[in-house]
């Protein structure tokens, strides 16, 4: 199996890299058409091949020499789990494949989760709810297009956001709310032109048409937010106990009440952190992290910290607890841990957000000394692997 996986890899690489001779790419097309998940793999990779900053790193790659590399170092390190020695480009790639070949059907994975799970449960999928101000609640999907009109002429869905319309709105505020459950995501665009992009098991609170001089708008969750620029009307996201004002921009706020740390982090233009009487001035590539004791800021790879709007989950030294709770909320599951040393393995890497959690605990499964059973009421034990599992 592992031979048959290193050639299959060995292939996807060089067909990236135009490298293929002509006998390869008969075997090439051979695979890849044997498949629609092939297929979907294939041009998920080569997006991330061409897209990624990193691309230059994927030359210097050698997929045999450098996995056993990571495997090497994974097993000389229980407590912090790294990709080891392996360029962060490179490494998903190698995981993303992998992950794909052993869900192939008609292969048999040699290190089966401790219980399959369930086509069609665990899964992520783009849902939410809209709350119109008398209590009223609609049920947002892709395929309900353009069946708001009749309750709300100036909202309209096109699949992938709900987009309200200007309106002669009066000078009384209407406010709505647009909450996403575990397990979805859904984007919003305000009748400013501002987009969002909610993350799962979060809501935004939202007037449907803005007045005034400011506006305003209330998140307990993750939102992406792509202001429209008013530099007569500033925009202003509310979060707990803090608040980002902006007056055009590009940034990401996580702002869980479960949350210890709220983290607001700048892609382009200004934005101001504000909590009590302390201010700090956001410029692109820093994150300001507010916790009870205050605010700090810090440089960071934005990338990692937006990955989530482009189906990715990228984490850095990032806690196996803090890591799960991410993924608890894309695949409405709840993880619970055989031995709380595991809730601080330490992990890095870009991990692709599946529809099924199963590809996800396969490639954790595989990066690590991690093995996950799961059980019929969504809860699912994390292990060591060197553990008996019960």
């Amino acid at each position: 199996m592992r031979k048959e996986n290193d050639d299959i890899i060995r292939l996807i690489v060089r067909s990236l890299r135009g490298e293929l001779t002509p006998d390869e790419e008969v075997l090439f097309i051979s695979w890849k058409s044997c498949s629609k998940a092939n297929e979907e793999m294939y041009r998920r990779l080569e997006r991330e091949y061409k897209e990624h900053a990193e691309y230059a790193l994927y030359k210097q790659f050698d997929t045999r020499r450098e996995w056993a590399a990571v495997e090497k170092g994974i097993r000389k390190r229980r407590s912090v789990h790294r990709l080891y020695r392996v360029a962060i480009a490179a490494s998903f790639l190698v995981l993303g494949i992998a992950s794909y070949i052993l869900l192939a059907p008609e292969k048999e994975n040699p290190r089966q989760l401790a219980k399959v799970l369930p086509v069609g449960e665990y899964s992520f999928s783009k849902k939410a709810s809209l709350i119109l101000p008398g209590g009223d609640t609609l049920q947002i999907t892709p395929v309900m297009k353009d069946t708001l009109i009749e309750r709300l002429p100036f909202v309209s869905n096109n699949g992938e956001a709900l987009v309200y319309h200007e309106t002669s709105g009066s000078d009384t505020l209407v406010y709505n709310t647009l909450e996403i459950p575990r397990g979805g995501a859904y984007s919003l665009q305000l009748a400013d032109g501002t987009k969002v992009m909610l993350n799962s098991e979060s809501r935004l609170r939202f007037p449907q048409a803005f007045n005034g001089d400011t506006r305003e708008v209330f998140l307990d969750g993750e939102g992406f937010f792509q202001v429209a620029k008013d530099a007569e009307k500033p925009f202003i996201v509310h979060c707990t106990d803090y608040k980002v004002r902006v007056l055009g921009t590009t940034f990401n706020i996580s702002a869980y009440t479960s949350d210890d740390v709220s983290m607001t982090t700048l892609v382009e233009g200004r934005v101001n952190v504000e909590r009590g009487d302390t201010r700090v001035l956001l410029i692109p590539g820093v994150m300001a992290s507010v916790t009870r004791s205050g605010i700090t800021t810090r440089e960071v790879n934005v990338d990692s910290y937006i990955s989530w709007t482009k189906d990715q989950f990228s984490f850095s030294e990032e806690r196996l607890k803090d890591l799960l709770k991410k993924i608890s909320r894309w695949y409405d599951v709840d993880f619970v841990f055989d031995n709380p040393e595991i809730e601080e393995y330490k992990f890095s890497g870009f991990i692709p957000r599946y529809e099924n959690i199963t590809a996800v605990l396969q490639i954790m499964e595989q990066a690590a000394d991690v093995v996950f059973k799961t059980s019929d009421d969504k809860k699912i034990t994390v292990y060591d692997s060197h553990e008996k599992v019960h």
